[in-house]
């Protein structure tokens, strides 16, 4: 409810306000879920068994598409982003 000693100019403004908000909100979930769509995209892209996880071996085939990385290299760059330890990458991660 708005404040009864709010002229309608006070009104108005805070009625546009409050849309601005909401849809600034709609928008910036919307990004939000295409961000989240095409992050989807390209760990399907590359996940080979279809698990939705990307694991060594398939993040070996995609270093095909880069720079080559030393066995190492592939095993740090999983455990860099590898929250829950289970030596994969799921989309989450």
């Amino acid at each position: 409810m708005l404040p009864s000693v709010w002229g309608p100019l006070q009104r108005q403004t805070f009625r546009i306000e409050m849309a601005e908000s909401e849809l600034a909100s709609k928008l910036n979930r919307q990004q939000q879920i295409n961000d989240g769509e095409v992050k989807a995209a390209k760990v399907s892209q590359y996940d080979v068994d279809k698990r939705g996880f990307i694991d060594f071996m398939e993040l070996k085939l995609m270093e095909k598409l880069g720079e080559p990385q030393t066995h190492l290299g592939l095993k740090a760059m999983i455990k860099e982003v590898d929250e829950d330890h289970d030596n994969q990458i799921s989309f989450r991660e």
